[in-house]
């Protein structure tokens, strides 16, 4: 995602003024980032209270959209998803927002150690018609210091993107790591018997459909890069492969060879392309690279569904080789099979985490299916979820998350969790019917 950074000269010496700011371009103001607040690795860690106020309106007119309390708004919701901060509620602020600033001079630290918060994140907006500069500040309030300021500016439709950017910002800021707020989700939504692939922001906003081909399409799965999406699809009575481009809607069809063409996935690289094929009669993993397809299987069970393990060196599949369903790891030539699940009679859909620690599946247990995860050496079994039947796991790109689908009150919809099953969210419109979710990775600079 890119947001244009273009203002007019005369918004920009407001804006300076007022903030008494360098001239910037979208970059750095004062940036100190050596000090680690969050270990966020460590077995425990305490969460960080954080302040996050109502971005003040420098604008000539008045804000009546409300446009500086969204920009807040999103933040806190952002950063109330990971677990990393204790978001203060705002009706304990007791600083005086009519007298206050936005610069270290003009805020009284003291407003706010009182109410417990150690961060601080204020702003400033300016909207002239349809285009908004925004500055986004971040305050160690103890050392009375800022952390981190940025400049923002675009349209105001950008409001959202922003402020997942300087939400991103902050996790860096405070963690070391990057946020994972501009990611996407792709997913299947079912209706009138035709699936089509339809993408939203991570947290289910910003939804729209990708797909309009009147087909039934599985098994969507994201480029490294983010710009295309490979599934499979049926059209003319056959299942094929096609990649479509997120930005231009482009479709290309990969496949050419009858039989069952099934659950592509990319390679952590993106120059390959795994996926199941029944070019003899049985279902086996192929490798699709340029024009050049192998099989790397080639058992009389059924393999399918193949997840790439972050180095690019293995993949976890599934066969039904035991007589029943179950999750296996070979390397990514097919050599070296081993049988990863003995837990649970019926064991589908792999996710191989980014972190290359974990694989994330579905277990039908007690008549239900739930999300499992595994350490790829088979140990660490555990149960995510208790509630619905939950199917189709996808790992965010930090590893630190799960979307899934789940069948709950009667619908089925896409849901999100931690990694350890806490914070489980449905994120999609109660009145659709969704499944099969893939997670973006993070878009390219």
């Amino acid at each position: 995602m890119k947001i244009m950074f273009s203002v007019q000269r005369s918004a920009l010496r407001v804006l300076i003024f007022i903030l008494s700011l360098f001239t910037v371009h979208y970059s750095l103001f004062t940036e100190v980032h050596a000090k680690i607040y969050i270990d966020i690795n460590a077995p425990s860690f305490r969460s960080l209270p954080i302040a996050i106020a109502d971005f003040k309106n420098f604008s000539d007119s008045n804000d009546r959209d409300g446009h500086g309390r969204k920009i807040a708004e999103v933040i806190r919701k952002n950063l109330d998803f990971p677990g990393f901060f204790d978001i203060l509620n705002p009706a304990s602020f007791v600083e005086d927002p009519n007298r206050a600033g936005v610069i270290e001079e003009r805020i009284d630290f003291k407003d706010w150690s009182t109410i417990g918060a150690e961060a601080l994140v204020k702003g400033g907006i300016i909207i002239e018609g349809q285009r908004l500069t925004i500055e986004a500040r971040l305050f160690d309030v103890f050392q009375g210091r800022m952390i981190s300021g940025k400049r923002y500016t675009g349209e105001i439709k950008d409001i959202r993107k922003i402020a997942h950017r300087f939400s991103n910002e902050i996790v860096r800021s405070f963690t070391g790591e990057e946020g994972i707020f501009e990611t996407g989700i792709a997913f299947l939504v079912n209706s009138g018997g035709k699936k089509d692939i339809n993408i939203m922001d991570y947290d289910g906003y910003n939804m729209r459909k990708l797909t309009n081909s009147g087909s039934l399409n599985l098994s969507p799965n994201w480029s490294p890069d983010g710009t295309k999406i490979v599934f499979s699809s049926e059209r003319g009575r056959s299942w094929w492969i096609y990649t479509i481009d997120v930005r231009t809607r482009e479709e290309k069809r990969l496949t050419f060879e009858r039989g069952l063409n099934i659950s592509p996935s990319f390679s952590p690289q993106g120059e390959r392309i795994a996926f199941t094929h029944s070019k003899d009669g049985n279902s086996d993993i192929y490798l699709m690279e340029g024009n050049n397809t192998r099989r790397i299987t080639n058992h009389w069970a059924a393999d399918i569904s193949p997840s790439w393990s972050p180095d690019g060196k293995g993949i976890a599949f599934v066969s039904d080789r035991p007589g029943s369903p179950q999750i296996y790891i070979m390397d990514s030539n097919g050599e070296n099979v081993r049988r990863l699940t003995f837990e649970g009679s019926y064991n589908v859909s792999p996710s191989w985490s980014p972190r290359g620690d974990k694989i994330a599946f579905a277990s039908r247990r007690n008549g239900k299916f739930e999300i499992c995860i595994i350490n790829p050496d088979g140990f660490g079994f555990q149960q995510l979820t208790a509630a619905g039947n939950n199917e189709d796991p996808q790992w965010s790109p930090d590893g630190r998350y799960i979307v899934f689908s789940s069948k709950r009150n009667g619908k089925t919809g896409i849901y999100t969790m931690r990694a350890n099953g806490e914070n489980q969210r449905l994120i999609t419109p109660s009145d659709i019917t969704a499944i099969d979710p893939a997670w973006s990775f993070r878009p390219k600079e």
